[in-house]
């Protein structure tokens, strides 16, 4: 009678060990035919990305033979950015002392700079469109001659050098032009422009020209804390007939100015 109940007892259990053998061996074949799928996918995906990187190489920027190279930012200082933003102000008085080329070598690197390895900037950008174009009219800077350039950051890949666009000294006219004590003299002006329509297409051709113009604060508040840094000042202005502006620097046609910065050594 035992033997008996034993056999009874281990049938539910050899029916149960045949079914899930029944099911086993599909689903087994399933994940191997997914996993195979899943590779192909991948190895594929991989040769296609090979092959555009091969077909359309990154487009390398061609500057002017008397272009300048800018002297390596640093990236360490002994002021913390607490500290900077505690002693952060407005700076209207300047005296008439000339900048380095070190100093405005930071200067620049702070609004628009490359700081990392594949081309973002020290400014966010939406949709790392980076419309804005700085300028720099150099009035009384060590080793650049008097006149504007253009700041280039570079593309991927840093660059950090100023391309003459003019070599004419500006700084009368522009003071004439502005009317602004805080220009009178001074050693160094940005010019920071935005293209609105650069930043509508990379919204599909609607117009986001808020970004262009946060991105513009984004980059005076970096050259603010910089100067403060390098014991400089600026300040920030927009009260200027862009019309006029633009006779006397020479900047895009598609772009805006949207403001425009004195740097110097606050009196």
């Amino acid at each position: 009678m035992k033997q008996t109940a034993q056999k009874v007892n281990t049938k539910p259990s050899t029916e149960k060990t045949k079914l899930t053998k029944k099911w086993f061996t599909p689903l087994l074949m399933a994940v191997v035919v997914i996993a195979l799928l899943v590779t192909a996918f991948v190895v594929n995906r991989r040769r296609n990305n090979s092959q555009s990187q091969v077909e359309t190489p990154a487009v390398q920027l061609v500057l002017p033979a008397d272009s300048v190279a800018l002297p390596t930012p640093d990236y360490r200082s002994g002021n913390s950015l607490e500290a900077m933003l505690k002693i952060r102000k407005t700076h209207l008085d300047f005296t008439d002392a000339a900048l380095s080329l070190k100093q405005i070598s930071q200067i620049l690197w702070a609004a628009q700079g490359i700081n990392v390895d594949w081309g973002d900037r020290t400014a966010p950008s939406a949709k790392s469109t980076y419309p804005l174009t700085v300028f720099l009219i150099a009035n009384k800077v060590t080793g650049l001659d008097n006149g504007e350039y253009q700041y280039i950051p570079g593309e991927r890949t840093m660059l950090h050098q100023l391309k003459p666009i003019k070599k004419v000294d500006l700084g009368d006219s522009l003071f004439t032009l502005l009317n602004q004590s805080s220009f009178n003299k001074i050693p160094a002006t940005l010019v920071i422009t935005g293209n609105m329509a650069k930043m509508a297409e990379a919204y599909g051709g609607i117009p986001h020209d808020k970004e262009v113009y946060l991105e513009a604060g984004y980059t005076a508040q970096n050259v603010a804390l910089e100067a403060e840094s390098l014991k400089l000042g600026t300040n920030v202005s927009t009260n200027f007939d862009e019309l006029k502006l633009k006779e006397l620097v020479t900047v895009a046609s598609t772009d805006t100015i949207i403001l425009i910065m004195p740097v110097g050594i606050p009196k």
